[in-house]
Order: structure tokens, then C-alpha cells, then sequence
């Protein structure tokens, strides 16, 4: 199996754990760039390096992204740099991503951080994530932002959600992933697809299965999510025509974006 990393932070080192944004607290827990040749290609092969926190591994999202190329026959491997609470500030500052990311060859180098809705937030995004963009191209990778969404409580913070995260994206020359506008979209017009976890904020399992997804098609538009197969369906679909339907769903609000 490919190899994935979460590493440990110890409680001294949670710092400036709510400074950046109302909602970066995991409840739950104590606590156009230049395009590598690969991109798009159906038989592509990705290296990622995630740097967030707990919205990109909760429910082992890169494993399970790596599972669904396994069984696609797409090489992924990946590496977590992910933290409970943390900003991309926060990652900066600590300095793992900078010798990470020149220590090997990445496709892409992915970063989050909480929902960013407010002007702190916002501003985050913009210089830390310039900061990143920046390293990840000096090292031949591609950056890119991962839109994420708001809790259920802020949820009426959604717009400034999508809005920091493109603006982010497009002002540092990165590659946005729009998680978020598709989340959206499901869990308003289709209920009875279950994309929280019961915090109301971290992602369902069902929920970090559309993260996997919309990453993937996102990296390679060229891929038919549609006819992606595998007994990792298996464990979050019980019948063949409920994946159908959720796949062809994600593959439509993709598509209209």
C-alpha cells in the first residue's frame, strides 16, 4: 500500500488554534500555475502533499483517495502534513512544509485550512497561501487551494466561504479544488445524502468520499468519474445503482461549474 503520514502534534504546539476564524475549532476533537505533464492525462500518476487539518483526514480521506486510483489503475500516493486546528499560518510558521516539499518530487502540493469566512480568514488565505503557492512552485508542483465548507451553525457564511477560497486561489496563481460549491449543492437539494458527520461540521464518511472525488476530478478533468469502479464503493454504497447515482450526480455539478 502507498504511503500515507499523519504525524502527531503534541498539545504544547497547538497554537493560535481559533485566532483566523470563528469555526476552525474541530469540535470533535481536543483539541493558472504551470501544469506537471501528467495533468489530465488518463494515465496519470499523482504525488500529494495535503497540508490542513482535520477536514482533509478525517475518515483517512488521502488513503482513501489512494484506495479509489488503486482500483482505477492511477497511481496515488500521498502525505498528510494535517493538524487538528490548524491554519495555513500555523503550518508556516512551524516550517515542516518547506522541508517536506523540497525533499521530494510532489505533483501537487494541497492546502486548507477552517472555513475562512471572515476577514481574518480571508486574509490567511491570501498571504499564507501566496507563501505556499510560491513554494510549491519553486518545487515543481502544482498548488492548489481545497475549498471547504462551513458548520451547520455558520452555514449562512457560505458565499464568503466560496468567494476567499476563489479569490485566494486565483490572486496566487493556484488551482482551485471546488469542494465546497459542490458540497453545497448536495446538501441543498438532496437530503437525504448525509455529507456532515453528527458535529455538524467534520465530514461523513460519505463526506470525505465527495472530498476524494472532487480532488480526483479536479487534478485530472479529463477522468469519467462516472465509470470509476471498486470494492471501496462497496463500503459506502449497498446497492450498485445507489454509487451510480451519487456518481453521476458529483459528475453533473462538476460539469456545470
Amino acid at each position: 500500500m502507498v504511503m500515507f503520514r499523519t504525524f502527531i502534534l503534541f498539545l504544547s504546539l497547538l497554537h493560535s488554534s481559533c485566532t483566523y476564524d470563528l469555526e476552525c475549532c474541530d469540535p470533535s476533537t481536543p483539541e493558472q500555475p504551470e501544469e506537471p505533464d501528467c495533468y489530465g492525462s488518463s494515465e496519470a500518476s499523482y504525488d500529494i502533499l495535503f497540508v490542513g487539518n482535520s477536514l482533509t483526514y478525517s475518515n483517512e480521506m488521502p488513503v482513501l483517495l489512494e484506495k479509489i486510483g488503486e482500483e482505477n489503475d492511477i497511481t496515488i500516493t500521498t502525505e498528510c502534513i494535517c493538524y487538528g486546528n490548524y491554519a495555513l499560518e500555523d503550518h508556516i510558521n512551524d516550517g515542516i512544509v518547506q522541508t517536506k516539499i523540497s525533499s521530494k518530487k510532489y505533483s501537487h502540493l494541497v492546502f486548507q485550512q477552517g472555513p475562512s469566512s471572515q476577514a481574518y480568514g480571508r486574509e490567511t488565505l491570501l498571504e499564507y497561501g501566496k507563501q505556499l503557492s510560491k513554494l510549491a512552485l519553486e518545487n515543481q508542483a502544482t498548488p492548489a487551494y481545497l475549498m471547504v465548507w462551513p458548520s451547520i451553525v455558520y452555514y449562512h457564511t457560505f458565499d464568503g466561504v466560496i468567494k476567499n477560497y476563489s479569490d485566494a486561489a486565483t490572486a496566487n496563481d493556484a488551482l482551485l479544488i471546488p469542494l465546497g460549491i459542490i458540497w453545497r449543492k448536495i446538501h441543498e437539494n438532496h437530503s437525504q445524502i448525509k455529507l456532515y458527520a453528527s458535529d455538524e461540521f467534520h465530514p461523513s464518511r460519505l463526506g470525505s468520499l465527495l472530498e476524494a472525488l472532487v480532488i480526483l476530478k479536479t487534478l485530472n478533468p479529463s477522468l469519467d468519474i462516472e465509470k470509476l469502479t471498486g470494492k471501496t464503493f462497496n463500503e459506502h454504497f449497498v446497492k450498485e445503482a445507489d454509487k451510480a447515482a451519487f456518481l453521476q450526480l458529483v459528475s453533473t455539478y462538476i460539469n456545470e461549474l
